[in-house]
């Protein structure tokens, strides 16, 4: 069965329990499908990256025909899905209805916001930055809350690029580039132990959009990320990737 994300966001647990780990999370209208139920809580699999976890049941519905020309679209912070009585607040990324309209819950409601963008108008930095100063949030996905590789996926995603949920799993995409030829864009990856741990993307002019306690702007060296106030390399580069 198809579910689909009737609310904000929804956060996707490890276990069925408020007091797990929330793993990853899901946006406005994206979808995923049911593997299994245990009393309030539906075990799914997210239909962007296939990342399987725990939602509660009041977050989800079962997709309707209508829903498949629903569209990922790009608006800034303070769209809303609204009706007389109810709103529900939109993060970019969001999957909103072609028709700036949708039934949720038997009630109607209408996308309120001047301002929406498709996503071939915009590029990986101009999107990045509706992110920014967006508090970290480990498993977050949403301007409210996000996470390093929740950062790219969900950037990557507007731009109609699928990649994994997980900075470990996305440097596996894509081609690598030598860092004197990066381009705005592009992903840089950072290690630590060997491992790669961290993700952001590049900028113009030696930046790079990253979450770090928030989505913050620093410099990006060979080394790897050079903190703007201290100075400090915080994070060691492992590669640079063009998807």
């Amino acid at each position: 069965m198809q579910l689909i994300c009737t609310q904000s966001w929804a956060p996707v647990r490890a276990e069925p329990s408020s007091a797990s780990e929330m793993a990853s999370s899901l946006l406005f209208g994206e979808t995923c499908s049911l593997l299994s139920e245990k009393e309030d809580w539906l075990e799914v699999a997210c239909s962007h990256d296939d990342y399987k976890g725990w939602i509660p049941s009041n977050y989800l519905t079962k997709v309707k025909p209508e829903h498949a020309s629903w569209n990922r679209r790009v608006s800034v912070h303070g769209a809303v899905m609204q009706n007389s009585g109810a709103r529900i607040d939109l993060s970019p990324g969001s999957v909103i209805p072609s028709s700036m309209e949708c039934m949720i819950d038997h009630a109607m409601f209408r996308y309120s916001d001047a301002r929406v963008f498709e996503p071939e108008n915009l590029d990986a930095a101009g999107l990045s930055s509706l992110f920014l100063h967006s508090p970290y949030l480990w498993g977050g996905r949403s301007v409210w809350g996000i996470d390093c590789s929740g950062l790219v996926q969900v950037v990557f995603a507007i731009l109609g690029k699928k990649l994994p949920r997980d900075a470990s799993q996305q440097a596996l995409e894509g081609n690598a580039v030598p860092f004197a030829e990066k381009q705005t864009g592009d992903i840089a990856f950072f290690e630590k132990n060997g491992k790669v741990t961290h993700v952001g993307i590049v900028l113009s002019k030696g930046g790079i959009i990253h979450a770090s306690g928030k989505v913050r702007i620093d410099l990006l060296t060979e080394e790897g990320i050079k903190h703007t106030e201290t100075g400090q390399i915080s994070h060691t580069l492992c590669c640079i990737k063009r998807v």
